[in-house]
């Protein structure tokens, strides 16, 4: 593999790492939320969203390499 391309490709798996991160943060204060919200379509909204985001730190996760994150809800 030339030089170019591994750097290239640490620099997108730092990238995905920094993502998957920040991902998880969004994750917890959305199952923050839900815990206080009572209203069912909220809920059912932020249910969606979570499950949005947990599918996107997957990926992320992959492209990084790092190991996939608890589905814990």
């Amino acid at each position: 593999m030339t030089d170019v391309r591994r750097y290239t490709d640490l620099r997108l798996a730092q990238s995905s790492r920094v993502h998957a991160r920040l991902i998880e943060r969004f994750i917890e204060v959305t199952e923050s939320e839900l815990a206080g919200q009572s209203d069912p379509f909220v809920r059912e909204s932020l249910q969606d969203l979570l499950s949005t985001m947990r599918d996107d730190r997957r990926g992320y996760g992959m492209i990084g390499g790092v190991m996939a994150v608890s589905e814990a809800a």
